[in-house]
């Protein structure tokens, strides 16, 4: 099926509108070149007969005239095949100059090493303190290791007691448990002031195992049972500093 070359001029634009886009058509013009020379397939040619008739429609919408509106909708093709084509080197320009390139980059920054040197360092000297497993407080305790997490778990909210994570593990610090492994009350008030202040696991482990300048350099963990008042009160000093 062959596109036709003419089409309807707009009825309210009158005579005048109705010659100049035929003969714009007639004359070689891109109507025309859509004519029955074309090698376009059937469903091609289906599409081209719907824009004609679009662009007609619309044409009649604007008050232009269809040679107008073909313009417009050529110049809006053009620029998106040349947005398409022009949009991964774009792209990788732009990136460019956002980032610097993988030469420019420490796979793993010094820094950050030094840190997690520094993290598991403490951890391991934390671990040697001592700690319980959830199960090994179960079997002591003789209960089950289900009872033993809720008993945990209840204690935990209560500031009572705190734990970390280790390899899949939450630890309790053994020094937060007396000799029948009932919790320790004089941590309570130090617990409860830190964990306000965003502190819990290990770093609440760390300061309660490190010396304290509110403390004299005394070791909270190692002064609370003869001072807990006043590991209470150097728990309340440093929590006020870190807000």
């Amino acid at each position: 099926m062959a596109v036709s070359a003419a089409t309807r001029a707009p009825a309210k634009r009158g005579a005048k509108s109705a010659t100049r886009s035929g003969t714009k058509s007639g004359a070689g013009g891109r109507s025309g070149r859509s004519g029955g020379g074309t090698d376009l397939s059937v469903e091609e040619q289906r599409f081209a007969v719907m824009l004609s008739d679009a662009i007609g429609r619309v044409a009649t919408d604007v008050d232009l005239s269809e040679e107008d509106v073909r313009t417009m909708v050529a110049r809006l093709v053009e620029a998106g095949l040349l947005q398409e084509q022009k949009a991964p080197e774009a792209r990788r320009r732009l990136a460019q100059a956002l980032g610097p390139s993988l030469a420019d980059l420490d796979p793993v920054p010094r820094a950050t090493v030094e840190q997690a040197r520094r993290l598991a360092g403490l951890k391991a000297s934390l671990l040697r303190q001592g700690a319980f497993t959830t199960a090994s407080l179960a079997e002591a305790r003789g209960i089950t290791t289900n009872n033993a997490r809720q008993w945990i778990s209840r204690l935990r909210r209560a500031d009572r007691l705190f734990t970390v994570a280790h390899e899949g593990e939450s630890l309790v610090p053994a020094f937060l448990l007396d000799g029948a492994l009932e919790p320790r009350p004089e941590a309570t008030a130090a617990i409860e002031s830190l964990r306000g202040a965003g502190e819990d696991g290990w770093a609440l482990w760390a300061w309660f195992a490190s010396p304290s300048p509110w403390l004299g350099g005394q070791v909270p963990a190692e002064a609370m049972t003869e001072t807990p008042d006043a590991v209470a009160e150097a728990a309340r000093s440093r929590a006020a500093s870190a807000e």
